[in-house]
């Protein structure tokens, strides 16, 4: 009986600190987009016609090891020719501030293309057009990424990460 007691008691105690330290992980984060957010005063609003899109960034310990691609893409019905969006990706800086943000200036009526004759059954296929990856950005979570880009089109990001730490042999 004290044998059972003692365990329900140390496994009370060990629950209570999981679920204090997710609290305490929880409570970190909030903290952490708070912060984030409180510097998006100093961002410009977005033009007529633009979408502000801002994407806050996880803190990690070794941030500097990753790299940020911005994603431009639209959804389109379109034939079986290949398209591109145009490469119109531009880094600011917020002036007074030496933040940087985005901006998507390409009109996107015009796409590149190829050529191709294309059978009438894929006249209409529903793609996803991207534009060109223009560089790969600085991992920084103590600064949201903000891209201003026209409305119509959609604004996403990757992580890039080192899959293996490869060394020089001597």
């Amino acid at each position: 009986m004290k044998r059972t007691l003692t365990t329900a008691v140390i496994s009370a105690l060990l629950l209570s600190a999981c679920a204090t330290q997710q609290n305490s992980t929880d409570d970190m984060k909030t903290s952490h987009i708070a912060k984030v957010q409180s510097e998006m005063k100093a961002y410009p609003e977005a033009g007529e016609g633009m979408t502000r899109h801002t994407f806050i960034l996880e803190p990690l310990d070794n941030e500097n090891e990753r790299l940020v691609e911005i994603v431009i893409s639209k959804t389109l019905k379109l034939d079986c020719n290949h398209y591109m969006l145009a490469d119109a990706l531009v880094k600011k800086d917020v002036e007074g501030w030496g933040y940087p943000y985005y901006r998507y200036d390409a009109n996107i009526e015009y796409m590149v293309g190829t050529l191709m004759a294309c059978p009438e059954e894929q006249a209409n296929q529903v793609k996803t057009v991207r534009a060109p990856r223009s560089e790969l950005y600085r991992y920084n979570s103590k600064l949201p990424i903000v891209v201003y880009a026209p409305e119509n089109l959609d604004v996403s990001y990757r992580v890039w990460q080192p899959e293996v730490k490869a060394s020089v042999d001597e």
